[in-house]
């Protein structure tokens, strides 16, 4: 392996809380190098996510809650769908695109979370999730989880 560039922090940001197929979903940006996001490419590829999350979205193991981050990359744009089930476990399907085309996000098939910087957003996603919803036990408290946002 040979490191292309070094490790330099992104832009990143929470953008706005999104319903998807049954699910509030918290969006975040990561942006290389000051790169745009446009909000087509965001809604082709939020078009392009719903039909992977499990329905109902809702279910007594499946909170219906969870984030997602558009992110343009240095090379192709990624879009990484995550959502809680079966209690405590984070599900995720990644979505790729190039950058020439907004409408052109396909489903990642090799096996990944996201790379070194969405993973700072699921750290967090994870350690908010843990302290609002599984903290103590009986009904959680779903709005409280949504309200936890990374800077």
């Amino acid at each position: 392996m040979r490191v292309s560039e070094p490790f330099a922090p992104r832009e990143r940001r929470f953008e706005q809380l999104v319903e998807l197929a049954g699910y509030r979903l918290k969006l975040y940006t990561v942006r290389y190098a000051g790169r745009e996001l446009s909000s087509e490419a965001r809604d082709y590829a939020l078009s392009a996510a719903a039909p992977l999350l499990p329905q109902p979205a809702c279910t007594d193991s499946r909170p219906g809650v969870g984030f997602a981050i558009h992110h343009a990359g240095r090379g192709m744009d990624f879009f990484v769908l995550a959502w809680w089930d079966e209690e405590n476990e984070l599900c995720t399907r990644v979505l790729a695109r190039s950058q020439s085309d907004v409408r052109e996000w396909r489903e990642v098939r090799y096996h990944t979370v996201g790379c070194v910087w969405d993973l700072e957003i699921v750290a967090f996603e994870r350690d908010a999730y843990v302290a609002t919803v599984l903290a103590r036990a009986g009904e959680p408290v779903l709005d409280a989880y949504l309200r936890a946002r990374l800077g």
